[in-house]
């Protein structure tokens, strides 16, 4: 898995970035302990994670 901007992961996902990020919200303790912060780029972790989790195709 490669890092990747929230744009890029919304795009892939067929959503908004504004959907993205409400998609996060119940997630942040979760996510911050892997490396994800606001206004950076999506750690690889973090990508592969939001991927499983909510089935996003990510192949291009």
């Amino acid at each position: 898995m490669k890092a990747m901007t929230r744009q890029e992961l919304a795009d892939k996902a067929g959503v908004t970035t504004k959907t993205l990020s409400n998609w996060l919200v119940p997630h942040e303790k979760v996510l911050s302990s892997m490396g994800m912060k606001p206004r950076h780029i999506l750690p690889p972790k973090v990508v592969a994670w939001l991927v499983e989790r909510y089935s996003i195709d990510v192949e291009d």
